[in-house]
């Protein structure tokens, strides 16, 4: 007889509220039927996530991991930083486009929109901002060695790329492409104006 591995509990959660948003949406989304989904108790959903807005949250840190996946493929891809840092903008806003809790956020009318998600994607996306930031910091250490930046300069610098990313999968108002040559246009002109 086979054995199959079971996903830990809070893998099966999230596989199932995930489900649940593509069904119905997450308006729809409740502890109890997520827990009835994945075949668990109610309380433990909530002893899991705490509230809907902690579901929430995970589901956005386990979303983060695959954009930054991309991010780092991306930037792996590219010899010089600006390419580098073009094509993993580019990724990231390609991968914003197809994401479901993205397109939650970004297509949801106002009436409809739920606020957890786009409050962890902007009043607080420190945690966001921060993994986002460590990730990219070390490609470019590895990758494209040296900067002309300090370490305290390459890390205002990438922020800001992470932060103009962040708003322009939130709120996109042009195509990816074009978002991401004018986020590598301005990491050319900060590293020509560190002396690059």
């Amino acid at each position: 007889m086979t054995t199959t591995a079971v996903a830990p509990v809070r893998e099966r959660l999230l596989d199932a509220a995930q489900a649940m948003i593509e069904d119905t949406g997450w308006s729809s989304v409740t502890m109890a039927r997520i827990g009835e989904r994945a075949g668990v108790s109610r309380q433990t959903v909530y002893n899991e996530f705490g509230n809907k807005h902690g579901l929430a949250e995970q589901l956005a840190m386990r979303e983060l991991v695959r954009f930054l996946d991309v991010v780092r493929d991306r930037m792996s891809a590219e010899t010089t930083l600006v390419e580098g840092i073009r094509a993993a903008c580019e990724g990231a806003l390609l991968m914003g486009e197809q994401s479901l809790l993205v397109r939650t956020i970004v297509t949801s009318l106002p009436e409809e929109q739920d606020a957890d998600f786009l409050q962890i994607l902007t009043t607080e996306s420190g945690e966001i901002v921060e993994a986002a930031v460590e990730v990219v910091k070390q490609c470019v250490d590895d990758l494209y060695p040296p900067t002309p930046f300090t370490d305290d300069e390459l890390e205002v610098a990438v922020e800001v790329v992470v932060r103009l990313v962040l708003s322009a999968i939130t709120r996109p108002s042009k195509p990816a492409r074009e978002a991401a040559a004018e986020i590598a246009w301005i990491t050319g002109l900060a590293l020509k104006g560190a002396g690059a």
